[in-house]
């Protein structure tokens, strides 16, 4: 057999990565075959590259995609998703369309697409469907061990629970760990307008989650945007938080000088497109220039990109953001008693320090932890040193409850 096992393995693995965007995009998703730095051009016609575009066909398929279009030296035609994607697929094939050209090779692949698991899930991870109390569908992610001391990890407002995986799994080596995906932008959600999206609404999500699992406190630890609401959730329930720990949070003070340029746009575009679907359409229509991939760490950018990848989705992942930007956040400082982190970077260029600090200075016996060439992309990427500052600070805090 001709076929490459680890190419069309990695194709399969790259496809199920892509499919928050894939299945996002209009009909058709157009692709393009690049050639590698340096390299001559990818003869389109040729039988190899004829039999790869109905390999990558078929793959896409099994997540939901029903047309995929590919252009001939077309790259420019690209949006910047299409190109993203198409990189994606050229680098799972390493740049070369010749393992699928014999019938038996065929014949291989198209058994393992069909087993193939797309879905992403994984045994380590249960996800489940819950329907909360206002009749919002949420996507809930849980580990396995419901012994453990139990953490709510509220991830980065709008993106996929990807993103945050592998501190999933790290954290679930010690602890109970539970997540949910943003309401109205995973899974079906067909009234969007008539659904509550401010700050309160996505704390009320957090303690559906915490119901369902039974949990009657945990340790919250939120993420970017998500810091804002796992401290509003300290601040209305305490009783049901045993310690908070803000990773990188995106706070809006009313102090643009406690904001990066990053945070100062990001509010101007979130707050312009919530106005309606007309305006968050003009918008979203910025993101298809293929420059836009030059801002977004191509490591995370399968996740990041999803709220951008068509204009509903941007409407509502605008709707939501602004909404938390709104959040007035001192009166629920002062509310706060437990034991808090508070965690920055000192090179980060998406949220600014100074947010960090203040926040850490208006709640009670905060520590504040500024982690040395610290920022989001190091803590997507989970590094073994922000991990242990997790722990220390988790497992200090149990020590204090046990005395």
């Amino acid at each position: 057999m001709t076929i490459s096992t680890d190419a069309a393995t990695r194709l399969c693995e790259t496809v199920r990565m892509l499919r928050h965007l894939a299945i996002h995009l209009p009909d058709p998703i157009c692709l393009s075959f690049l050639a590698q730095a340096n390299e001559p051009p990818i003869d389109q016609a040729s039988p190899s590259v004829r039999a790869t575009e109905r390999a990558v066909s078929a793959t896409f398929a099994r997540i939901g995609v029903k047309a995929v279009q590919y252009l001939h030296d077309g790259e420019a035609q690209l949006s910047s998703f299409e190109m993203f994607i198409s990189k994606k697929i050229c680098q799972a094939l390493d740049f070369s369309y010749d393992h699928f050209d014999e019938f038996e090779s065929v014949r291989e692949f198209g058994r393992l697409v069909r087993h193939f698991d797309f879905s992403g899930s994984v045994p380590e991870v249960e996800t489940v469907h819950l329907i909360t109390r206002d009749n919002v569908a949420l996507s809930v992610h849980a580990s396995t061990d419901q012994n453990r001391p139990a953490i709510v990890l509220a991830l980065p407002c709008g993106m996929p629970f990807d993103l945050c995986r592998d501190w999933f799994n790290a954290l679930s080596e010690r602890f109970f760990v539970v997540t949910w995906e943003t309401r109205g932008l995973f899974g079906s959600c067909t009234s969007f307008d008539q659904l509550s999206v401010d700050t309160d609404a996505q704390v009320g999500d957090l303690i559906n989650v915490m119901n369902h699992y039974e949990l009657p406190n945990a340790h919250l630890m939120g993420i970017c945007g998500g810091a804002v609401i796992a401290l509003s959730a300290a601040a209305i329930h305490p009783e049901r938080v045993n310690s908070l720990s803000l990773w990188h949070g995106d706070y809006n003070l009313g102090d643009n000088s406690l904001r990066t340029a990053h945070q100062q746009n990001f509010e101007w575009l979130m707050e312009s497109a919530a106005v309606d679907r007309n305006e968050a359409s003009d918008l979203q229509a910025l993101f298809l220039d293929q420059a836009t991939l030059a801002t977004i760490p191509d490591s995370i950018a399968h996740a990041a990109l999803y709220p951008y990848v068509n204009e509903e989705l941007f409407y509502r992942y605008a709707r939501l953001n602004d909404a938390l930007n709104k959040t007035e956040l001192q009166s629920r400082l002062e509310q706060i008693s437990v034991p808090t982190l508070v965690v920055a970077g000192d090179a980060d260029e998406t949220t600014h320090i100074g947010g960090s600090q203040r926040i850490a200075e208006s709640i009670s016996d905060a520590l504040l932890h500024v982690e040395s060439n610290g920022s989001h992309l190091a803590f997507f990427e989970s590094t073994h040193r922000s991990k242990q500052t997790a722990f220390r600070f988790l497992e200090s805090t149990l020590e204090s409850v046990a005395v």
